[in-house]
Parts: C-alpha cells; sequence; structure tokens
C-alpha cells in the first residue's frame, strides 16, 4: 500500500510538472524574476544550490519556498494519468516531500526550468563533479583517477547494452568553461588543465573532513549511452548515481521542451535535488 502511494504520488508530481511547464512557456504567462543567490541568506539556499556553489559554478537561481507554495496552490488539480516519463523519473527519488514543504509545492519545481540567468556557460552544461575524501587518495592526481574510476564502474552496471567508447577527461574547471584548456592544440586534442590542487577543508555537505575537489569529469558520455539503453539523459543521470559513491554529484541544468520538459537539478547517491529554497 505504501509503494502505490509513492508511485501516484510521483505520477502526480511529474503531471504537475508537464502542466506547469506548459503554462510557464505560454506567451501569456507572467514572467517570474527570481533573487540573485547573492541577496538571498545562505540559510535559505536549497541544498542543490549549496552543491553548485561549491562546484564554483554560478547562473542558476532558487525558487523561494514562499513562491512555489503560493503557484503550487494557485494550479488547478492534476490527475496522474497526464504524467510524463522523464519527469517521473527525474523526481523518482522524490519519495516525500522534503520537511516543511507540500507536495503541491513540490510540483511546482517546473518553475526552475526558468532559473538560468546570466552568461555562465557551465551552468548550461551537465557537469558531472567530485570532492575525493583525502583518506582515500594521496595526491591530486590519484583522486582524479578515482574518480574517474568510480564513473566508469558505475556506467558498466547501468549501461549494460552498450556504452559510448568515446573517452572522458578529468580536468580542473567545468564543461563549458573559458579557461578549461592551456591552448587551442589542447583544446583540439581534448588535454583539460588537469586538477593539481592539495587537500583542502571539504563543502560541508560531504562527511569527510577534508578532500581533493571540485574534480570535473568532463564530455561525459550520459546522452550517447541513454541512446544505446532506451533511456532519457535524464533517467541516465539519476540512475548512474546511485551506483557512485557519495562524494561524487551530476548537476543537470534542466531541459525546456515543447513536452516532458526536464527541471534543473542535482542527482546524488540515487536522489535528486531541486532549486526550491528553505
Amino acid at each position: 500500500m505504501k509503494n502505490r502511494s509513492i508511485t501516484i504520488r510521483t505520477g502526480v508530481f511529474a503531471a504537475a510538472i508537464a502542466f506547469l511547464v506548459g503554462c510557464s512557456s505560454s506567451p501569456k504567462a507572467p514572467s517570474v524574476q527570481l533573487p540573485d543567490p547573492q541577496n538571498v541568506p545562505k540559510e535559505k539556499w536549497s541544498d542543490a544550490m549549496h552543491v553548485l556553489t561549491a562546484m564554483k559554478i554560478s547562473g542558476q537561481r532558487d525558487i523561494p519556498r514562499e513562491l512555489a507554495e503560493s503557484f503550487a496552490d494557485s494550479a488547478p488539480s492534476l490527475s496522474a494519468g497526464a504524467a510524463a516519463a522523464d519527469a517521473a523519473i527525474a523526481g523518482a527519488s522524490l519519495k516525500a516531500p522534503p520537511s516543511g514543504l507540500s507536495g503541491g509545492a513540490a510540483a511546482s519545481i517546473s518553475l526552475g526550468l526558468m532559473l538560468l540567468s546570466g552568461s555562465s556557460d557551465p551552468a548550461h552544461a551537465t557537469q558531472v563533479v567530485a570532492w575525493v575524501p583525502a583518506e582515500e587518495a594521496s595526491s591530486p592526481e590519484e583522486a582524479s583517477a578515482l574518480a574517474l574510476k568510480k564513473l566508469e564502474e558505475a556506467r558498466k552496471k547501468v549501461f549494460v547494452k552498450g556504452m559510448s567508447k568515446l573517452p572522458m577527461h578529468v580536468g580542473k574547471y567545468p564543461d563549458g568553461h573559458s579557461r578549461a584548456y592551456a591552448s587551442l592544440a589542447d583544446s583540439y586534442a581534448e588535454r583539460p588543465i588537469p586538477f593539481t590542487e592539495s587537500a583542502t577543508a571539504a563543502p560541508s555537505f560531504l562527511n569527510s573532513a577534508t578532500s581533493y575537489g571540485p574534480i570535473f569529469i568532463r564530455d561525459n558520455q550520459f546522452v550517447l549511452d541513454a541512446s544505446k539503453n532506451g533511456m532519457t539523459a535524464s533517467q541516465a543521470m539519476l540512475l548512474t548515481s546511485g551506483h557512485l559513491p557519495d562524494w561524487i554529484y551530476i548537476y543537470h541544468p534542466g531541459q525546456k521542451l515543447r513536452k516532458n520538459s526536464i527541471p534543473a537539478a542535482i542527482f546524488n547517491h540515487g536522489k535528486a535535488m531541486y532549486f526550491i529554497g528553505k
């Protein structure tokens, strides 16, 4: 009975996303001006925003909790039958709304599709980021190799019907960063600037005291891997995250489509975090 309740709630949640995205993309819908994170107390930030900031990536914004609640309360009721498959997978780990957040407000995370602002290219690209615990590596090079190894192992477990053969690379900067390569020749050769930093104090959301990071696993192959296995990219990210250590995070900027749009999220250890303030 409990599992059935979770399935129904997830279906309604996905249906709400599909409906709200349709509303937000309508030319008659009023625009929503979301606050810059720098103007919001950090205790009000979503967990997703804290992780993205630790990645040193800007350009994303939280939906204030009050706005999410208000928008959800004003939306008409929705049936689970209208659920969009991508949205259902993206929210599959949301077994229950976060503490203090109603189911209706959780549904309004589709507003996250309108969050991207500014000119930060990394915020518009999928990012795989690791903070390798200092006790698991003795150098930045070893930490980088371990992060890539963990991702490759997870891919083999998830994409059993085949994987992309294109190589991935580990670097100091995220995908889309203007300083990712030392020269044009390095860019053509796919030789990003390596991560060479010593271990430092780990972000507060990690279990370890010190870590190597953020380390970026670039040129991730989620789109090709997903295609070979009959999945969407968001499904691939969520499932892969479930086989990764808790110190690797996957950021998905969201995708606005005519149907079945996907909200921006950060996946970690098989769960999704959305940009809804506290």
